[in-house]
């Protein structure tokens, strides 16, 4: 099982390996506020996705139970409530580990010592395990430093480690 942040939902489904995710980790968990971060712009192709994807039962949305620990996340960490909800969720469900590509989660998740995974790790898994080809990796790529944080360096990297291989 996996608690997933909006950030890596909405990067997967940008460059179209959402189903891919969630073929891979059959027990896609997210919390309540991360439903609604992730499908709150209705005419985009990826929130119209994770809406079809969570009708399909393919994504599960599961409920707090403790409020307070999202309070006292959000405080400690400086986090906003669905990367708050995201930690509280996980914890509570014991999961094996959270998808998160936003830069002050990751670091709530060194400090805590929480498993995590980035979208783009899982696509330079996939493509390690040869289940995503040289020539779409390179689009992935592209479309993850378009929508997500990653700075032209380290997409440059990981350019260079793919199509060397």
């Amino acid at each position: 099982m996996i608690v997933v942040d909006s950030s890596t939902l909405i990067l997967l489904a940008k460059c179209e390996c959402l189903d891919m995710f969630l073929e891979h980790f059959k027990n896609c968990i997210i919390s309540e506020a991360v439903m609604v971060e992730a499908v709150k712009r209705k005419n985009s192709f990826d929130s119209a996705l994770i809406e079809k994807r969570i009708q399909e039962g393919k994504i599960l949305v599961k409920k707090i139970k403790n409020y307070n620990a999202v309070a006292e996340t959000m405080k400690a960490f400086g986090l906003e409530k669905g990367e708050s909800e995201t930690i509280v969720l996980a914890k509570e469900l014991k999961a094996k580990a959270i998808a998160t590509d936003d830069g002050k989660a990751i670091k709530a998740m060194k400090i805590l010592e929480t498993p995590f995974i980035t979208a783009l790790a899982f696509v330079l898994e996939k493509h390690k395990t040869k289940k995503i080809d040289k020539e779409k990796i390179t689009g992935i790529l592209q479309s993850l430093e378009k929508n997500g944080r990653y700075s032209k360096e380290i997409i440059n990297f990981a350019l260079k480690e793919v199509l060397n291989k």
